[in-house]
């Protein structure tokens, strides 16, 4: 059977997808536990094979955040909402949280940190990076910002990603700029790969758009011919295999030649990817799809409403982890020990622990969310 044979023209594969609501909650259980091993390990052992290693490139590097790129793509091939206007609009609002968050995440425990131990290098110094900086939340702002821009323009969903994969590939030469000046550092860092040449570690930009739009793009053309799949499970058997030998053997390949390319720490290499870096990690997700595919339906009716609720809650849980995560490891921790350095164990067991508190905050802030639509 040939693969365009599995399409139909008119959607048919519509409502929500459980195998992207599993793949999504899989991701989301592990947030708390990679950011607490990304702060809490000393950076040596984030450049050699082992768990911190493992947490900080693999899980969250190869096989994450550009999952969650590719899943916000598909979703807004399935909203109701995808005008552009409502699009543009959510990105606004999107923004705003970012920095609600920042609020809580970065400013409040650093000045309080700084008021208990006067330490202006580990508190101070670098909140002007945190609080600006662009980390995830602020680059899929400017990427749903975009998106609306591209939509109002009537471009097609294969024109957006043609569009997308010229900015990747301008992106590959506007990595490690240095304006020589941290306040256009850290402006432009949203937009191009941004590193500061003088040794400030601090001024690196994590999420460019240039780099990263392909991601949101590539997954709002998958989720267009995803709602037309007549046959999920023969797609898969068909595409799922070679993805993940391609993309895990190329990830392999960096790792055993010395964490080359985007397996490597050094460099911000992982968030200045290339393109061809890029569709690596698409073949990934499209592989690990697949097999979430296949084992999701084996799980028990019973449990499916809760994954689709972890799932749904995907925003509130970045933002409660994160929180707990800075106020736990870089303020109580450091307070306590002077450091933020956990052995493995100690970190594994924190970040599952804030990650249950993460799920299950963000479960009750929803319930108060829907009882305040209820009233009104």
């Amino acid at each position: 059977m040939k693969i365009k044979e599995l399409f139909s023209k008119e959607p048919c594969n519509t409502g929500r997808q459980f195998e992207l609501d599993f793949l999504r909650m899989i991701l989301i259980i592990r947030l708390a536990t990679v950011h607490v091993f990304v702060d809490a390990s000393p950076p040596a052992t984030l450049d050699v094979l082992g768990i911190p290693y493992y947490f900080d490139s693999v899980v969250g590097g190869f096989i994450g955040p550009t999952r969650f790129m590719l899943a916000m793509g598909i979703g807004l091939a399935y909203t109701r909402h995808g005008s552009a206007k409502e699009v543009f609009q959510r990105g606004i609002r999107l923004w705003t949280v970012g920095f609600v968050l920042n609020v809580f995440r970065f400013l409040i425990p650093s000045l309080i940190g700084y008021a208990i131990t006067g330490d202006a290098e580990k508190f101070i110094e670098p909140l002007p990076y945190l609080f600006f900086g662009n980390d995830i939340m602020q680059f899929a702002a400017l990427a749903m910002l975009l998106m609306g821009i591209l939509l109002h323009f009537r471009l097609t969903p294969w024109k957006i990603l043609a569009v997308s994969f010229g900015m990747s590939l301008v992106g590959n030469f506007l990595r490690n700029i240095d304006t020589s000046n941290n306040v256009l550092n850290i402006i432009l860092g949203h937009f191009v790969g941004v590193e500061d040449k003088s040794g400030d570690t601090y001024i690196i930009s994590d999420f460019p758009l240039v780099i990263w739009f392909l991601f949101y793009a590539f997954g709002f053309v998958f989720g267009y011919y995803y709602k037309r799949l007549k046959d999920k499970g023969k797609f898969y058997l068909i595409v799922s295999p070679a993805c993940v030998i391609i993309s895990f053997g190329f990830a392999a390949r960096e790792i055993i030649g010395g964490f080359g390319m985007m397996m490597g720490e050094g460099a911000n290499v992982f968030y200045h990817m290339n393109t061809v870096e890029a569709v690596m990690c698409i073949m990934a997700f499209v592989g690990l799809l697949g097999l979430h595919y296949f084992i999701s339906k084996y799980v028990p009716a019973k449990l499916r409403p809760p994954i689709e609720s972890i799932s749904r809650n995907v925003n509130s849980v970045y933002c409660i982890h994160w929180v707990l995560v800075w106020w736990s490891v870089d303020l109580v921790i450091y307070c306590i020990k002077g450091d933020t350095y956990l052995k493995p164990l100690p970190a594994f067991a924190l970040g599952c622990l804030l990650s249950l508190a993460s799920i299950l905050l963000a479960e009750l802030w929803s319930r108060i969310k829907a009882k305040r639509k209820k009233r009104v």
